[in-house]
C-alpha cells in the first residue's frame, strides 16, 4: 500500500465511525485505534511495536496565499496527487501557466481510480501547493489560480 491508499483507508473508517481497524497483507499489517479525540493513537508493520501515527486522521486544509482573488482548485477526496498524466509525461501545468476553465490541472488518485481535476476557472497558476505523488485530504488546496 502506498501513502495515498493508506490515506484513503483511514479516511473511509473515519467516516464510517470506526474506532479499530487491523489489516495484513503478506509483510504489511496496518492497525490503527482511534482515541475519543480522533486521532489515530497508533500503527506498526510486522515485526514492530506499535507506535504512535505521525499525524491525526486528517490533517487541516491548507491556507490561502496572501494574495487576496486567488482561486483554489481543492482536492475532491483523499488520494495521491499526480503533476501528469504518467510517470514520463510533462505536468499538466507549471506556475505561470494559463489555463481555460474545462483544462484539466492535475489528477487525484484514489484506489487505482483516476480523477482529473479541470481549473473550473480561466487564469494563472501561481502556486502549486502540492508535491507530485503526495497524499492529499479532501478539501485540501491543490493549486492557486489568479482569474484572468
Amino acid at each position: 500500500m502506498n501513502s495515498g491508499e493508506i490515506l484513503a483507508v483511514l479516511q473511509r473508517l473515519r467516516e464510517l465511525g470506526y474506532k479499530h481497524f487491523r489489516f495484513e497483507q503478506g509483510d504489511l499489517v496496518l492497525e490503527v485505534d482511534v482515541d475519543s479525540a480522533g486521532h489515530v493513537a497508533q500503527g506498526r508493520s510486522r515485526g514492530q511495536a506499535a507506535a504512535p501515527a505521525a499525524q491525526p486522521a486528517s490533517a487541516p486544509p491548507s491556507q490561502a496565499p496572501t494574495d487576496s482573488g486567488l482561486v483554489a482548485i481543492r482536492a475532491p477526496m483523499s488520494g495521491t496527487f499526480y503533476r501528469a498524466p504518467a510517470p514520463n509525461e510533462p505536468p499538466f501545468v507549471e506556475i505561470g501557466s494559463r489555463v481555460g476553465a474545462t483544462d484539466t490541472v492535475c489528477i487525484v488518485e484514489v484506489m487505482k481510480l483516476f480523477n482529473t481535476l479541470a481549473a473550473g476557472v480561466s487564469g494563472t497558476v501561481v502556486e502549486i501547493v502540492a508535491a507530485n505523488e503526495q497524499a492529499v485530504t479532501t478539501g485540501m488546496p491543490l493549486i492557486w489560480i489568479r482569474p484572468s
